[in-house]
């Protein structure tokens, strides 16, 4: 169902962030609604099915969201209309179907699916206005979390590593592939013998997968590439913990570098700068770092709640985040000095995972 919930008037208050951020609300898993936060007047309206909704991703010119919720015997992937339209099920060939993420055209979303047998994802590609499904990656298992690369620039980043193999998810096979105007998929692949699994990351097109970097003995996860193509910033046990580095034409660093995990990383529009979530200072809170300089700053931290799941809005200007400051997990604004900070939900439940909507183009 969609509609108006209720207007928040704490988001009136003073000049401030505009646009609309899409999230997750609810009092328990099973009624996780996504909905949209408008921030000029603070009016709440639903947009997914309100059963078990996942994290909402904005198509690159806002006009729709997609997310995951329940389907009869599993997930599936939703899209939805912040114009108020109903929303879309897409019609799936597996029962488990999560993560999606849309091409730069938005013209497809690539997720992953599985029929929860053990390692048996699969990375799925489906054509929106067709409503078909096309499986990737050669039809292997074990890929898992799609994110689709803006441009070429990755393949920069790939000349650069020692003898880089074209293999399969398992590195059973040797396949050969050429870039040409193929468009690419970056993704987590299982690596290594069955019970002693690794993850490394992976390019992937249609027909088969490329490791994105030497095989190493560390675990590599959560990539997101930058906007403009020239980064990918990834998660890493390398150092002893949870670490995240980039990964660029002059090779392979360590961003965040320090003793507690860093997670979550969240790039600004600029490509400038990465949030992204840490426990350096005890409790869990929410950092920036500048990807040039490896400065990290705080945002939002405090000794007595926790801060996480940051995203940014589409100038830089504002980060929103998720706080359980006031008792309650709600949604929040701020500066990215961490001034200025601005409650912006405060429902009955739990307000998660918030997206900024991208600038409209008229």
């Amino acid at each position: 169902m969609t509609g108006f919930l209720w207007c928040f008037s704490l988001v009136l208050a003073g000049a401030g962030p505009a646009g609309q951020i899409a999230y997750v609300s609810g009092t328990e898993q099973e009624d996780q609604c996504v909905c949209i936060v408008d921030l000029s007047c603070g009016a709440v309206s639903r947009i997914g099915a309100g059963s078990r909704d996942g994290r909402p991703v904005w198509s690159p010119d806002g006009s729709k969201l997609a997310f995951s919720t329940s389907q009869p015997d599993g997930l599936g992937i939703c899209i939805g209309y912040p114009d108020g339209a109903a929303p879309r099920r897409l019609a799936h060939a597996r029962k488990w179907n999560r993560n999606p993420r849309w091409s730069p055209d938005g013209a497809f979303l690539a997720y992953e699916a599985d029929d929860g047998q053990g390692f048996d994802h699969q990375i799925v590609v489906n054509d929106v206005n067709a409503g078909t499904e096309s499986t990737w990656a050669g039809g292997k298992t074990g890929v898992m979390r799609p994110v689709w690369l803006p441009n070429a620039r990755i393949f920069d980043i790939a000349s650069m590593t020692e003898d880089l193999a074209w293999r399969d998810a398992q590195d059973q096979a040797v396949v050969n592939y050429e870039p040409g105007n193929s468009p690419i998929i970056l993704a987590e692949g299982l690596t290594g013998p069955k019970g002693k699994y690794s993850i490394d990351l992976f390019l992937v097109t249609p027909a088969s997968l490329a490791r994105l970097m030497p095989q190493n003995n560390y675990v590599e996860w959560a990539a997101e590439p930058s906007p403009d193509g020239r980064n990918i910033a990834f998660e890493s046990n390398d150092g002893g913990d949870r670490e995240i580095f980039l990964a660029s034409r002059t090779g392979v660093s360590d961003v965040t570098n320090h003793r507690a995990a860093d997670w979550n990383p969240s790039w600004s529009s600029d490509s400038e700068w990465l949030a992204f979530e840490s426990f350096r200072d005890g409790r869990r809170g929410v950092y920036r770092v500048h990807a040039g300089t490896a400065r990290v700053s705080p945002v939002a931290t405090d000794t007595i709640s926790d801060n996480w799941s940051p995203s940014w809005s589409p100038d830089g200007k504002w980060i929103v985040f998720v706080s359980n400051r006031t008792g309650n997990p709600d949604i929040f604004v701020a500066s990215p000095t961490g001034d200025d900070v601005k409650r912006i939900t405060d429902s009955p439940g739990s307000d998660l995972a918030p997206a900024w909507r991208p600038e409209v183009k008229r």
